[in-house]
């Protein structure tokens, strides 16, 4: 086998470990479980998952960990420390506030208590986020944000990882999306394509395509879902510091007096113009927040 295309299999078994751990992040994964998804044995999926990913699976595993914890612990200010760490995946609060704190740098209780610019500032840190796309973490005057409430879903379909912080791969990500959609002659010639927001999945961005339920029984490739709810959203224009400044201002300003609360921390968005040709800080994006009643 060519090496382009060697190394092409490689990336594409490790992607399907990736899915299934960020499908499963808060269950006792072991490692010749991994191995056997990827059909490699433990000690070469080891090997190459850290030749790809650059740290062990249960390196990844337990990072991702962390970071849908600290995401929970703002989101969800009405649990408990103890609730947070069984969510996440944690046998205690005591080896939750442990890792936390090796981590991050603070406790769960001190997340908690920093500002929204000092927690960007960690997530930038500990993501090695790309000086090109960086995070706004200077003060900014609020933007003149219109928010509703609509009701979605549920909508399944197709998907490929990006990361959450890199338009170009985004875009790259949608353009074979298109290319998959034109090759099996699904429904549409110019499919309605998603974003699923997963910053807390280690810096996970999923460009998205919605498949018919014809197309769904005919598909090979990994399925995710949006499920049916009530979604916050409003429109955003421009670069991810923008973007940043918006779901600022909707955490800050509108969500405390809207009589609703965050029901989950994944989100979506959808796009004005077709994301494959037209580049990420173009689109005009109507980003989704799942809310739910405060009482």
């Amino acid at each position: 086998m060519p090496d382009s295309l060697a190394g092409a299999e490689r990336k594409k078994r490790i992607d399907h470990v990736i899915d299934y751990i960020l499908a499963n992040p808060a269950t006792e994964i072991t490692l010749e479980t991994l191995a056997g998804l990827a059909h490699y044995s433990p000690f070469h999926l080891q090997k190459i998952f850290k030749e790809i990913i650059g740290e062990s699976p249960k390196q990844y595993l337990l990072k991702l960990r962390l970071e849908i914890a600290f995401h929970l612990l703002i989101i969800h200010p009405h649990k408990s420390i103890q609730e947070i760490a069984t969510d996440s995946g944690f046998s205690s609060p005591a080896v939750f506030s442990r890792a936390m704190k090796s981590y991050f740098g603070h406790s769960p209780g001190q997340l908690r208590e920093l500002s929204h610019i000092q927690r960007m500032k960690l997530l930038y840190a500990v993501n090695h986020r790309s000086p090109r796309h960086p995070v706004s973490t200077s003060p900014a005057s609020p933007l003149p944000v219109a928010i509703r409430t609509v009701k979605k879903g549920p909508v399944k379909g197709i998907y490929r990882i990006a990361p959450f912080d890199d338009p170009e791969k985004i875009q790259r990500a949608f353009q074979e999306l298109n290319r998959i959609a034109r090759t099996r002659d699904w429904a549409t010639a110019k499919p309605m394509l998603y974003g699923i927001l997963t910053p807390h999945q280690r810096n996970t961005y999923r460009a998205f395509l919605p498949l018919t339920q014809k197309d769904l029984g005919s598909n090979q490739f990994p399925l995710t879902e949006i499920k049916s709810g009530i979604f916050a959203a409003f429109t955003v224009r421009g670069d991810l510091k923008q973007t940043n400044r918006s779901v600022h201002d909707f955490y800050h300003r509108w969500l405390p007096e809207s009589g609703y609360k965050i029901a989950d921390v994944t989100g979506f968005e959808t796009f004005s113009e077709d994301p494959a040709s037209t580049a990420y800080c173009q689109l005009e994006r109507e980003i989704h927040i799942p809310v739910e009643p405060a009482i």
